[in-house]
């Protein structure tokens, strides 16, 4: 039987380029980042299809929904419940850059977990850790 790998997919959730000033209203910074998650989420689905439910991903969009729920989490624990999924994953697939996703990158490499930019690599990735283990 094959071993099921937990995909951590990252991807830029803001629109906004590193370092510039945001002055765009809030609706629009709402709406990009609704279409950040939903281009996330399609990405997460076809890691999905495309290992035959081998790869299990992991979108970083469960922080989007418990601030629905509660409304009151504050940024750093936004960001350690992120940080606690990409530290048990096998490995990460890159959809888009932004600073947060490099920081995420660095994460991963510190702790030893694959980084790969294209479906088709992370793919390979899996074929080759199947004949390992």
């Amino acid at each position: 039987m094959d071993k099921i790998l937990r995909v951590y997919i990252a991807g830029a959730l803001s629109t906004l380029p590193p370092f510039e000033v945001d002055n765009r209203s809030p609706s629009k910074v709402v709406t990009d980042y609704i279409a950040n998650c939903a281009k996330m989420a399609a990405e997460a689905t076809e890691v999905l299809r495309a290992s035959d439910g081998k790869l299990i991903p992991y979108v970083p969009m469960l922080d989007f929904l418990l601030g629905f729920w509660d409304g009151d989490l504050t940024e750093e624990q936004y960001r350690a419940m992120s940080a606690g999924f990409l530290g048990v994953c096998d490995a990460v697939y890159v959809t888009s850059m932004s600073q947060g996703v490099q920081a995420e990158i660095e994460k991963a490499k510190e702790l030893g977990i694959p980084v790969f930019m294209t479906i088709q690599d992370l793919l390979g990735h899996h074929e080759t850790f199947k004949e390992v283990s």
